[in-house]
């Protein structure tokens, strides 16, 4: 089974929210945009390590009634789905479950409403899911949550839950079950008990003679008193037989997994949590009636923390791997833009979360939004040919259209998915210039804009459509030519949205307004202009001030 959409209403800073998911999801965003917020919701809906609280996690503001709510659809597998009730099942073989956090409704014995409700028919039905009061009866799976600070001792000790003693207890319990050896160990103990009790200390004391003493004690009311030592069982064997350590290879000797870094001991909570997935229940026989479906569903708060890059993209392809199989899924929030790069069909994983007025919305580009994208770039392209402007016949190809945004979007230019602003630039000339301009002071307006280059002003317009699909706030910056390239600039200013801050242009080029001449060669754009503004102290002020003014609007 796999989660494929959840809605949240009125949790925290989301009054309104929907969220498509798959099966390895991101959420990015800037910081305090609300990605925890749906994590936790989801742990709420579970019933998970967060218990709403309304005056800690209804709304502060924008809330138009009084109910909060979180509201999942799944769909299970083709085996699974046979075993859910009828009435549950959607046109779509999925099931969608309203878990109530706040309600003003009453449920048929007058109580409020909570817990969670199913769909029946396309309407929220009056009755929980499958009677039950609670969420935590099988029927949704199972979250595994990891904050973005957490304890190793809280992933790997064995006296309550973790992932450590889930997965020891996942194998011992299945192993002792058919286990001549520990079959052995109990046959030893009832020959044990037996002798142990008789045997006594030089004093004449045993715990046969405990039995004795109370038993007289109680013989008046017609009672007696014995002592049993019962066989070690699975959670006796786990809290106090077995104990774990990291072995130092280099020096062939245990050590404390405090004596390791930090990068260390998260790599070994997600390597116990991804072992745990591969140890879990076997599927249960498709003759069974129960719906009981498999999910083990990984929430992952910032999985880049303590990790160097080359971490990062092993742990990304493993977890996407995870995602991948049977009965698993991941969601992550994260602000590396290494997890945020993606082939341009992946691209509707990402779901970018931005506060806006107190409140957090969700943005998300579909499948179909993306084919609209990329079927109007390739409408532009025809015009610019119609228009006399030379075009490769495989740049009129839809399919080339995802090629280059697939190629564009690596890992710096996905870090506009992290930014409160995004300033589009023609090239690599702009982001060394503009990052000189900022690093001396002379772009106070500039803090929290990522300079994009788009590589070449025919982009701008490819990534003014994408970034509204994804609520980035974007402004543009590029060479007008004394407009010699009229239909690209035609196809910039039609590609302006409710999310292009403003365009400004340089009547001919950047050279010529900072009053230097161009470089021989287009190539040598960038190092001429940088050497330029260093020999010759090139007064940036004039130009400082047209980006300040730009992004301030």
């Amino acid at each position: 089974m796999k989660a494929v959409e959840i809605k949240i209403h009125n949790f925290r800073s989301i009054c309104d929210a929907s969220i498509t998911l798959a099966e390895y999801g991101i959420l990015v965003g800037v910081n305090n945009a609300g990605k925890t917020t749906v994590i936790d919701a989801i742990r709420a809906f579970y019933g998970k390590g967060v218990k709403f609280d309304k005056s800690r996690d209804f709304p502060h503001k924008g809330a138009e009634d009084n109910e909060s709510w979180v509201e999942i659809e799944f769909k299970p597998s083709a085996e699974e789905i046979g075993t859910l009730k009828d009435e549950y099942r959607s046109e779509n073989d999925t099931f969608r479950v309203r878990s109530y956090l706040s309600s003003d409704q009453k449920d048929k014995e007058g109580k409020e409403r909570s817990g969670p409700y199913a769909y029946v028919n396309g309407e929220l039905s009056e009755e929980r899911f499958y009677g039950f009061k609670n969420v935590g009866q099988g029927k949704f799976g199972e979250i595994i949550y990891i904050p973005a600070v957490s304890k190793i001792d809280e992933h790997t000790k064995l006296t309550g839950p973790s992932a450590l003693r889930d997965l020891v207890n996942t194998v011992l319990s299945r192993v002792m079950e058919e286990s001549g050896a520990y079959q052995a160990l109990s046959e030893s103990f009832s020959e044990f008990e037996g002798a142990i009790k008789t045997e006594s200390t030089a004093e004449g004391y045993s715990l046969q003679s405990i039995e004795t003493d109370i038993s007289e004690e109680l013989s008046d009311w017609g009672a007696g008193f014995r002592l049993n030592i019962s066989p070690v069982g699975v959670d006796d064997i786990i809290k106090g037989l077995v104990n774990h350590e990291i072995i130092d290879q280099s020096m062939d000797k245990a050590q404390p997994i405090s004596a390791y870094g930090q990068g260390f001991q998260r790599s070994v909570i997600y390597t116990l949590i991804r072992v745990a997935a591969r140890y879990g229940p076997k599927k249960k026989s498709p003759k069974k009636k129960e719906f009981s479906p498999e999910l083990t569903w990984i929430l992952f708060e910032e999985p880049e923390a303590f990790l160097h890059p080359t971490q990062v993209s092993s742990l990304n392809s493993d977890l996407r791997s995870l995602s991948e199989s049977l009965g698993s899924q991941v969601l992550l929030s994260t602000h590396n833009p290494q997890f945020a790069t993606h082939s341009i069909r992946n691209i509707t994983a990402i779901c970018r979360l931005q506060r806006e007025d107190c409140r957090t919305r969700s943005y998300q580009v579909s499948s179909d939004e993306l084919d609209r994208v990329l079927t109007v770039n390739q409408q532009d392209a025809q015009a610019w040919q119609a228009a006399g402007i030379p075009i490769d016949q495989d740049d009129l190809q839809t399919d080339m259209e995802a090629v280059k945004y697939a190629l564009w979007l690596d890992q710096k230019r996905s870090s506009a998915f992290f930014a409160e602003k995004v300033l589009l630039v023609e090239g690599p000339t702009e982001t060394a210039l503009l990052t000189y301009m900022f690093d001396h002071g002379l772009l106070p307006d500039c803090k929290g804009v990522f300079v994009l280059d788009t590589i070449g002003k025919y982009n701008i317009h490819r990534f003014m459509r994408l970034f509204q699909s994804f609520g980035i706030r974007h402004y543009v910056l590029y060479d007008f030519d004394n407009g010699r390239h009229a239909p690209i600039d035609q196809t910039i200013q039609a590609a302006s949205n409710e999310f292009t801050g403003g365009i400004d242009t340089f009547p001919e080029d950047l050279e010529r307004f900072i009053g230097i001449a161009p470089a021989g060669r287009p190539h040598r754009k960038p190092q001429h202009v940088m050497l330029q503004v260093a020999q010759n102290g090139i007064d940036l002020n004039p130009l400082a001030a047209k980006i300040n003014a730009l992004v301030s609007q």
